[in-house]
C-alpha cells in the first residue's frame, strides 16, 4: 500500500510540476506576445535638480579658480616683500633689483620638493657669479627643526626662510608646494612653475634672462 500511495505521488507530482512548466511557459509567451511596456522618458523633478546642483558647484569653483588665477603674479612686476632668514637677518626682493631671482615656495614634507632641492642648489651654484640667486620661501611648516633639518640636508646655501603666518604665501597666491616664480633684473615675473623644477628644464630660461639689460 505504502508502494502504492508513494508511487502515486510521485506520478502527481511530476504532472504538477508539468503542469506548473506548461503554465509558466504559456505565462511568458503571453507576456511576449502583449504589447510592449511603456519606456519612461526624460529626467525626474529629483534628477533634475541634482543636475543644476553640481552644475551650480561646477560654476563657482570654475569662478573661484579663475579669479584665484587671474590674481597670481604670473606676470607683470612681482609684488615686493621682506622676509625674515633662519640666520635671523631679513631681506628684501626689491634689495636684488639688477639680478635675476628664482623665489621657490617648499616644505619639509612635500616630496617633490625634495626631488628638486639639488637641482636648486645646483642652480644657485652655477649661476650665482653671473648675477643670479634663489630665495626659499618654506611654508606650512609644522616646525622650525624640521625646515632647518631640510637645509642641512641637501647641503642649500641660498637663502631660506619662514613664511610665518603665510604672508607671502597669500600675496603670491601659492596653493601648495613647490611653486616657484623666476623673476627678472629690472623685477618682472617672467616664468612660473607649478611642481618640481630640474636643473636643464630652468637653467636655459636663466641664461636667457642673464643677458638681458637691467
Amino acid at each position: 500500500m505504502r508502494l502504492i500511495v508513494s508511487g502515486w505521488k510521485r506520478i502527481c507530482g511530476d504532472a504538477a510540476e508539468r503542469e506548473s512548466m506548461v503554465n509558466g511557459n504559456d505565462q511568458l509567451e503571453f507576456l511576449s506576445e502583449g504589447k510592449p511596456l511603456p519606456v519612461r522618458r526624460g529626467f525626474s523633478l529629483g534628477s533634475l535638480a541634482l543636475m543644476a546642483g553640481v552644475l551650480a558647484l561646477a560654476v563657482v569653483f570654475g569662478t573661484q579658480l579663475s579669479r584665484r588665477n587671474a590674481t597670481r603674479p604670473t606676470s607683470g612686476p612681482a609684488p615686493d616683500f621682506a622676509l625674515t632668514l633662519f640666520d635671523d637677518s631679513e631681506v628684501k626682493l626689491s634689495d636684488y633689483r639688477g639680478q635675476v631671482v628664482l623665489i621657490n615656495f617648499w616644505a619639509s614634507w612635500c616630496p617633490p620638493c625634495r626631488d628638486e632641492a639639488q637641482d636648486l642648489q645646483a642652480l644657485y651654484e652655477e649661476y650665482r657669479p653671473a648675477g643670479m640667486t634663489v630665495i626659499g620661501i618654506n611654508m606650512l611648516e609644522s616646525s622650525r627643526r624640521k625646515a632647518l633639518d631640510f637645509i642641512n640636508e641637501f647641503g642649500i646655501a641660498y637663502p631660506n626662510g619662514e613664511d610665518i603666518g603665510e604672508k607671502l604665501t597669500n600675496l603670491y597666491r601659492v596653493e601648495a608646494p613647490p611653486e616657484s616664480f623666476l623673476i627678472d633684473r629690472r623685477g618682472k615675473v617672467r616664468r612660473f612653475y607649478i611642481g618640481a623644477i630640474r636643473y636643464d628644464d630652468l637653467s636655459g630660461s636663466i641664461e636667457t634672462l642673464l643677458k638681458e639689460e637691467p
